[in-house]
């Protein structure tokens, strides 16, 4: 149940669709969770049906957000559980779900807003605001998953752009802000950092709309242009009919030429060019 790492021309996650790819030890390192207490309790239920569920397949976790966009979730409905591992208490079935593939939720900062008998529901409030919800229960599972045990049965998260930038950044996700410096739904602009699998790390992916297809890449490394339709700049002057997107980060503005085939990254007076990929790049 927990989402797998999936990895494609941009080697990091997002919220569309990829080819999957286990998280091969980049959990090793992590401490084990800590549950904190909640600014605030939760009053609604721990379990709902899929009709009463405000997204369906997160379950109960998905009536807990609060959310300006939505973002991912997931949900357990076995009666008894056979999706992974059980556990022997609440913060190691949440290890679990991590060790399995859970990478797109915050695992610091979480903080109990409900306990029950069966269940007990942790949360991650920005600025006293719930945007991501992990609710775990004490159930039956069958003998391939360890017996009966903890396991995490819902979870619900809001658009990255409204999780922690700490968090963000140790995905490889990076952020932009609108002209009144909020921070863009990663549906509108998402760039990550390349794959360190890959060793692409000193590579930009950038995606607008949702636009999976094709992404604008910084610093594409040689053996890669194939792929490309015309070459990366570092300097360059910007176009007359480039179109502002309105979209900052770190001090740089953006914009994309009138073709959207490539994109204009920096200040008026000195841009880099990042040219458009013209068919999908991957890594093994």
């Amino acid at each position: 149940m927990p989402g797998r790492r999936r990895t494609t021309m941009r080697g990091h996650p997002a919220t569309l669709v990829y080819a999957l790819v286990l998280l091969a030890g980049a959990c090793a390192d992590n401490e084990a969770v800590t549950l904190g207490t909640a600014d605030r309790p939760y009053e609604g239920p721990l379990h709902v049906t899929r009709a009463d569920a405000e997204h369906p397949d997160a379950g109960a976790a998905g009536n807990v957000v609060e959310c300006d966009t939505w973002g991912d979730g997931g949900v357990s409905n076995a009666e008894v559980y056979d999706g992974g591992a059980t556990a022997d208490s609440p913060e190691q079935a949440l290890d679990v779900a991590r060790s399995e593939g859970l990478w797109s939720v915050a695992m610091e900062g979480l903080g109990v807003a409900k306990r029950e008998d069966d269940r007990v529901l942790s949360v991650l409030e920005v600025d006293d605001v719930v945007k991501q919800a992990l609710i775990v229960r004490d159930g039956p599972a069958t003998e391939g998953a360890g017996g009966p045990g903890w396991y995490l049965e819902s979870w619900a998260r809001c658009d990255f752009a409204e999780l922690p930038r700490s968090f963000t950044d140790s995905l490889g996700l990076q952020i932009w802000t609108d002209p009144a410096g909020n921070p863009v739904p990663t549906t509108k602009i998402e760039s990550w950092t390349g794959a360190a699998h890959c060793d692409w790390e000193s590579m930009t992916f950038l995606y607008l709309d949702g636009d999976e297809e094709a992404a604008f890449v910084r610093a594409p490394q040689p053996d890669l242009g194939e792929f490309f339709a015309e070459p990366y700049v570092e300097h360059a002057e910007l176009p007359a009919d480039a179109k502002d997107t309105g979209f900052t980060r770190d001090g740089n503005r953006l914009w994309v030429s009138a073709d959207r085939q490539r994109a204009y990254v920096g200040t008026a007076d000195d841009v880099e060019v990042w040219p458009r990929t013209i068919q999908p790049l991957g890594c093994a």
